[in-house]
């Protein structure tokens, strides 16, 4: 009986604390709906905060634009759609919102014991200095490109935003221990023959839902010491049809892969592997960026978008041309 109070009155705490948060009711309105006195509503509120049910997060002020992410799931049959309001500012002011907004995004949608596969970008740094730890996470986190472990704290942490995500919100962590990009396609081919690479690329494959960036035309950084991606070879390829790139692999403006030497020296999940991953979340912002974020929709590669309102606006003017 005892037990069975207690977890009564863990709902009661639960439902005061959405109706006051999320609902906007007042305590009265609350009190009536639930059969409680006033004063036992502000009590409860109390005891939210106090217990961790509700948590206060400071962060940048965030307006969406319902509307506009109506119209951008409609247009191009996404799942989801976030769109934050455009806001002058800095370019590194934008890119910090969009992170925020971004982690807030996900944070919320996942659930249970998930697998969150990551695609480390400059993007995604910024989405996983904006995440808070999860409550009793069951999440684990995995590499979607090779990425081999972190030597000291002082290393680019852009090439371990995976490690950073998982940290954050408090789920167990399995690398992909190997370099994204060789120089020479035999020791990409040797370094896959490793038990630990094999076994990482599986739990990549296996991942419930994947967290992307995107790459355009003008560079290709990879995560190493040197440009694995000449601009005379990005112009080559560009001269190919291809748009963007994803995951280190190149695609035209149909979403269709175009073959690319690079293919045959890195190690991480390809494209078809990505589309059987059954959410993929991608964070993506800017005019140069719409070309292939078009392309990526159309090739299936992103059914849930988060962007900022520019983009959002260009991306459908792409569409009506």
């Amino acid at each position: 009986m005892v037990i069975d109070n207690s977890r009564r009155n863990d709902l009661l705490i639960q439902k005061v604390a959405y109706l006051y948060h999320i609902q906007s009711q007042t305590q009265s309105e609350i009190a009536a709906a639930v059969n409680v006195s006033r004063a036992t509503v502000s009590r409860l509120l109390s005891e939210a905060r106090m217990r961790g049910v509700v948590q206060i997060r400071i962060g940048p002020p965030v307006d969406r634009l319902p509307a506009l992410e109506k119209e951008v799931r409609r247009r191009f049959g996404l799942a989801g759609c976030v769109i934050s309001m455009d806001r002058p500012q800095s370019i590194q002011e934008r890119a910090k919102q969009l992170g925020y907004v971004a982690a807030r995004h996900l944070e919320s949608t996942l659930s249970g014991e998930a697998q969150l596969g990551v695609a480390a970008t400059r993007t995604l740094a910024a989405v996983a200095s904006a995440l808070e730890p999860l409550e009793a996470s069951r999440l684990t986190v995995v590499d979607l490109l090779a990425c081999p472990p972190r030597v000291n704290r002082d290393s680019d942490e852009r090439n371990h935003v995976g490690e950073i995500i998982a940290r954050s919100l408090g789920a167990d962590f399995s690398p992909l221990p190997a370099n994204f990009v060789y120089r020479e396609a035999a020791a990409r081919d040797r370094a896959m023959e490793l038990p630990e690479v094999q076994a990482g690329l599986e739990r990549a494959r296996a991942s419930d839902v994947a967290l992307l960036g995107l790459g355009s035309m003008q560079r290709f950084d990879g995560t190493g010491s040197y440009s694995p991606v000449s601009p005379a070879a990005l112009a080559a390829l560009g001269a190919q049809g291809a748009v963007g790139h994803l995951c280190g692999h190149f695609f035209d403006a149909n979403g269709d892969e175009v073959a690319s030497e690079l293919a045959s020296r890195i190690i991480g999940i390809d494209l078809a592997g990505l589309l059987r991953i059954p959410r993929r979340v991608m964070v993506v912002s800017g005019s140069t960026k719409v070309g292939s974020l078009s392309a990526a929709i159309r090739g299936g590669f992103v059914n849930e978008l988060v962007t900022d309102e520019s983009t959002a606006r260009e991306l459908l003017a792409v569409l009506s041309r």
